[in-house]
């Protein structure tokens, strides 16, 4: 699953299933971007994935009552964020060089370098 069928997906969260259907809430201005190809792609994902036959359902939410994926993804990264610019205001070698020459750790700039 890639592209426009992968947002809708993750910014999505589960509202209900059976053993034949799954229902799935997102943000209105996801639905609308929704279509029958779209939703097929995020069907056969599931299917792929799980091994079971669903009827996908996607339903407009104005709002959401818990995090999507991607919202609990972008909460964990900046949590990690947050822990490092800890780590870093802790190391003495930073300190030292803020006590030497009144250097400022600018936070916007602190970011996870990817594997």
């Amino acid at each position: 699953m890639q592209g426009l069928a992968q947002e809708i997906a993750v910014n999505s969260v589960v509202e209900s299933f059976s053993s034949d259907h799954l229902r799935l809430k997102l943000p209105p201005e996801l639905k609308g971007l929704s279509n029958q190809t779209i939703e097929q792609e995020i069907l056969q994902a599931i299917q792929s994935k799980l091994g079971v036959s669903y009827r996908l359902e996607l339903v407009g939410q104005t709002q959401l009552d818990v995090e999507t994926p991607n919202q609990a993804r972008v909460r964990q990264l900046e949590e990690h964020r947050q822990h490092a610019i800890g780590e870093i205001r802790q190391c003495d070698m930073v300190k030292k060089l803020h006590q030497a020459f009144g250097a400022e750790l600018v936070e916007s700039s602190v970011r996870k370098i990817e594997d």
